[in-house]
């Protein structure tokens, strides 16, 4: 869906990244206020940065629309007759 697969966790990491670099300190030494607030203003930021959409979930390893139906997902679902 998106040009470059970018998981949450790449996106966190980024964040984190971003953090020391603004502030100064590592992230391990910020409060959890601070790394809450931290997260809340980046992550939009990151995911518009790397055109992923505001409410794309992250499933099976890419982003996909919210509520989307994956047409191959055939496992875990019922036989449809």
């Amino acid at each position: 869906m998106t040009g470059k697969n970018l998981s949450p966790l790449a996106i966190e990491r980024l964040a984190k990244k971003r953090w020391a670099e603004a502030h100064g300190r590592t992230w391990a030494k910020a409060s959890k206020r601070e790394r809450a607030n931290w997260l809340a203003e980046t992550e939009p930021l990151i995911r518009e940065e790397h055109g992923i959409a505001a409410d794309a979930e992250w499933r099976g390893g890419d982003w996909h629309a919210p509520q989307q139906a994956d047409l191959f997902d055939l496992f875990g679902t019922p036989e449809v007759a």
